[in-house]
């Protein structure tokens, strides 16, 4: 019973796991796309087309990072005493409170001088400073109790000195400069929390190792989920009115490059191409998850097909997913087709 257990909570580690460095990679690319493409000395509000739908997608990475959290506690690497408890409970809830920020940011005028309001900068630099405190006395006590060995038992607190050193003086000094700030940590030390979150023994090797497949395979089901399901009521529209459909009144669905001057029967012949691309691609990360290495070779194949689709039917998010895809992908290429038969199931 006692080995079903700890079988049961290290799959729910390795679940979480793959959220984390799914988050923070896809997370860290939003960003340094938004911190690049606004070249302007603000934080909010990014003068980028499509920047609310990037801000909606970019505030639910935070999730990821948020799991990723929360396992440190099952994954029994935090110390059960006052101080860890409190530290760990103020770092989740203070990380939610950012993720919230996150999709607020959407609805923050422009100034007149094209700045960051003031009085969302002052709430979005406390709640750095006070996530940065607390993930640098969880990170202490992660250190002290001697669970983890070596590097990574500074990880944690790394996480927090970093928003305190680096990301905090970036808002209040340079903010053309926080973005980056901020998808350095996603990247670097959210997507390597997450991997050393695996446990590093009584587990076997290759398991610990397809991680990258595993959160190769979530990503692409969330691109398909957001992006081909689309083409559904797009087909259904252009089935009832010949006319693509608008979201929420702010655009029209799928309207590309390839769709100017295309007839009715060309769009819905394009619209339902790229339904059964996204579930191929699908199928074929179904398969990457499962170690298939004809699976990977197919990912690969389709990549550079959707990108097509995502340039003429006008798709700037998934370009961004593309990239996070491609690099767990290569992440993902030594592992796949090496993998027992017994982990595959």
């Amino acid at each position: 019973m006692a080995r079903a257990s700890a079988v049961l909570r290290g799959g729910r580690v390795d679940v979480a796991a793959a959220a984390c460095v799914a988050g923070g990679v896809l997370g860290a690319v939003l960003a340094a796309y938004l911190a690049g493409a606004s070249g302007a000395a603000r934080v909010y509000p990014h003068p980028v087309p499509g920047s609310a739908a990037l801000q909606i997608v970019l505030a639910l990475c935070h999730v990821g990072p948020i799991v990723g959290l929360l396992s440190l506690w099952s994954s029994g690497v935090v110390p059960r005493t006052r101080r860890a408890r409190l530290a760990h409970h103020a770092a989740v809830a203070v990380l939610a409170a950012l993720t919230v920020a996150e999709g607020v940011a959407i609805s923050v005028p422009v100034s007149a001088s094209g700045a960051t309001p003031l009085a969302f900068a002052v709430v979005y630099a406390a709640y750095t400073a006070l996530l940065g405190i607390a993930l640098l006395v969880l990170g202490a006590e992660v250190a002290r109790g001697g669970t983890w060995q070596g590097p990574r038992r500074r990880l944690t607190a790394v996480l927090g000195l970093w928003l305190l050193v680096a990301v905090l003086p970036a808002l209040a000094f340079a903010p053309a400069l926080a973005g980056w700030a901020v998808a350095a940590w996603l990247l670097l030390l959210f997507a390597v929390l997450g991997v050393t979150l695996v446990p590093r023994s009584g587990r076997p090797e290759a398991e610990r190792a397809a991680l990258p497949a595993r959160a190769f395979a979530v990503v692409t089901w969330v691109y398909v989920a957001g992006f081909g399901s689309a083409s559904v009521p797009v087909a259904a529209s252009l089935l009832e009115s010949g006319q693509l459909p608008s979201f929420f009144g702010v655009f029209r669905m799928l309207a590309g490059p390839w769709s100017v001057g295309a007839s009715p029967s060309t769009l819905l012949m394009l619209t339902a191409g790229f339904f059964v691309l996204t579930l191929t691609a699908a199928w074929a990360a179904w398969l990457v998850r499962h170690g298939s290495r004809a699976g990977a070779v197919l990912a690969f194949v389709l990549l550079p097909v959707e990108a097509l689709f995502w340039y003429g039917l006008s798709l700037p998010i998934p370009w961004l997913l593309g990239v996070a895809r491609l690099l767990l992908l290569v992440a993902a290429w030594r592992t796949v087709g090496a993998r027992p038969a017994a982990l595959r199931s």
